[in-house]
């Protein structure tokens, strides 16, 4: 099943997900861009199957509010989301950099389509 919810109301849709008591797991959250937005997509598993809840921000404002206060095992997901895609999360419990290295360049997203791997210089 997919849902489509505002990027305004996720942790909202999550905590009241949660709480309907069909919850079982949020396997992963992955993330892509498309056009002028990046979209992320949270894949849970309920007592029925797969629930896949996509939502979306602008390129030009990439934040989310985080689900990690109401699912902190959602943390690693959006800490890896941030590194690679550069979408930020609004009140993540801990943002600290997850897959690349501490002096990895500012800015510069490997998941976005206009990252160039040859002309990323990071400083040692």
């Amino acid at each position: 099943m997919w849902v489509e919810v505002s990027s305004s109301q996720i942790r909202n849709w999550v905590e009241e997900f949660i709480k309907s008591g069909k919850f079982r797991l949020l396997s992963t959250i992955s993330g892509y861009e498309e056009g002028d937005k990046y979209f992320i997509v949270y894949h849970f598993l309920d007592m029925d199957g797969d629930v896949d809840v996509r939502t979306s921000v602008p390129k030009d404002n990439p934040v989310l509010p985080s689900i990690s206060p109401v699912l902190p095992g959602g943390i690693l997901y959006e800490r890896e989301i941030q590194d690679l895609l550069g979408v930020k999360f609004e009140g993540i419990i801990d943002g600290r950099r997850l897959i690349l290295p501490e002096h990895w360049p500012e800015g510069v997203y490997p998941l976005r389509k206009d990252f160039k791997p040859g002309e990323v210089k990071v400083n040692e």
